[in-house]
């Protein structure tokens, strides 16, 4: 019992008045490790036009698994610099909704941020993002939480550069290196908390175009073994340069010489990119449709080497003896020499004893 008027009576106000404004202003007490109640993103670079970010989700792990959720008005408020109209911060939390938060302006560097304030305390340890088309991105990004015991200084966590694209996956550290099906890993190599490659070795009778298990921004990248002779692709070769890019109506491939039996394209289409416009659709899937009113167009212009066309089955096709490749009429956007790869325990392999048929014929061009 605490007699009133007495040094004890005082102490015990003293003590609960303490505890009041500790219940009152949580950010006063010291967080728990790593946990703090805002974080935001910074541009670390320079934007051009203005920062676009359709959405943002942020992550309490390393492999960004475990998403903190992040309702406006539910479990905080967002914050972020002067907004476009009608792209308000909170649209980049709506992850249904590509509207996005857009800054009102160009930012220099460190000058526009965009985050999230809790009602509790979190803990940032990745993130995922989507940034606008280039003009529209920041290529250096950092994240920072509010300091507990500042109005308004904020302290850095990490800064991840070159941010390239327009989707990324950034984590402030590699989690440890995952398995990968159908392969052995070793021989990783740290570069740094989020650089890091391993050596992948596919099992027998898989292969793999990418040999390495890679750690980008603190994301890993992990090829995937598949089993050998089931990719195909055609690769441009010659002339030195095809601009302002390769267009192919349609192709075939088939199991005898003769470009007969035509082999069946069970699987999915690839390239090595499609241009790309508003209306209009050059996805390489139009070139195994057999139908010449669709077409692949790549996606910038061709020296020998880099652009190529190609098919992933589902199981392994018969071997591959002929190839017929339609053009467009003309002599513009042609390749006129074109080499047929496979996948195999090595990687990309070159089909020997092959016949390509590229139509129009090159010598017949006008």
């Amino acid at each position: 019992m605490v007699v009133p008027g007495t040094f004890a009576e005082w102490s015990h106000r003293a003590t609960l008045a303490i505890f009041m404004v500790l219940a009152a202003h949580g950010n006063s007490a010291p967080p728990e490790d790593g946990q703090f109640v805002a974080w935001r993103i910074v541009n670390a670079e320079p934007v051009e036009i203005a920062w676009r970010v359709r959405s943002i989700q942020f992550f309490s792990d390393l492999a960004c698994n475990s998403p903190i959720v992040s309702i406006p008005n539910e479990t905080g408020t967002t914050l972020a610099t002067e907004a476009s109209d009608m792209t308000g911060a909170d649209h980049a939390f709506a992850l249904r909704s590509m509207r996005g938060w857009e800054s009102v302006d160009a930012c220099s560097a460190g000058q526009c941020y965009l985050g999230f304030t809790w009602f509790q305390s979190a803990s940032v340890r990745c993130v995922l993002l989507h940034q606008g088309e280039p003009g529209f991105q920041a290529n250096a990004i950092t994240l920072e939480h509010k300091d507990p015991n500042s109005k308004d200084e904020w302290r850095s966590v990490v800064t991840w550069t070159p941010v390239e694209g327009t989707k990324a996956k950034l984590a402030i550290a590699c989690p440890a290196a995952p398995a990968v099906a159908k392969a052995k890993v070793g021989n990783c190599d740290r570069q740094g908390d989020r650089d890091q490659q391993c050596q992948v070795t596919c099992n027998e009778g898989f292969g793999t175009v990418e040999p390495r298990l890679r750690c980008i921004h603190g994301a890993w990248y992990m090829p995937e073994c598949l089993p050998t002779g089931s990719l195909i692709r055609l690769v441009a070769l010659a002339p030195q340069l095809i601009k302002p890019y390769w267009v192919v109506l349609d192709a075939a491939l088939f199991s005898s010489p003769d470009c007969t039996d035509v082999i069946r394209m069970n699987g999915q289409a690839l390239s090595s990119g499609e241009f790309v416009i508003k209306y209009a659709n050059y996805h390489p899937k139009n070139v195994w449709d057999s139908d010449a009113s669709t077409s692949w167009a790549s996606s910038t212009p061709c020296t020998p080497g880099i652009c190529y066309l190609g098919f992933r089955f589902r199981t392994p096709p018969p071997a591959v003896r002929c190839v017929r490749v339609e053009h467009p009429s003309g002599s513009q956007y042609h390749a006129t020499e074109v080499a047929v790869e496979t996948l195999g325990s090595t990687g990309w392999e070159r089909l020997p004893d092959v016949i390509v048929q590229i139509h129009p014929e090159p010598n017949n061009e006008l």
